[in-house]
């Protein structure tokens, strides 16, 4: 079992996940994220191939409009 730390909560799986298969565990959009693990940005064409790790900081913004 594996915890990561997903905006400051903690999520436990059974299995390593790739970061991919973690947004979409999460029910969480590709569209108009992005995505920090450990404080790295991790590019959209490198989610499915990161495996995450045990205590990982996984940090995901939603871009929005404003004005």
């Amino acid at each position: 079992m594996i915890t990561v730390n997903v905006n400051n909560t903690a999520h436990t799986f059974k299995s390593p996940y790739s970061l991919q298969d973690l947004l979409i565990k999460l029910a969480i959009s590709e569209k108009g994220i992005a995505v920090a693990v450990n404080n790295q940005i991790i590019s959209k064409s490198n989610w499915k191939q990161h495996e995450l790790a045990e205590g990982e900081n996984i940090l995901i913004i939603r871009a929005t409009q404003g004005g």
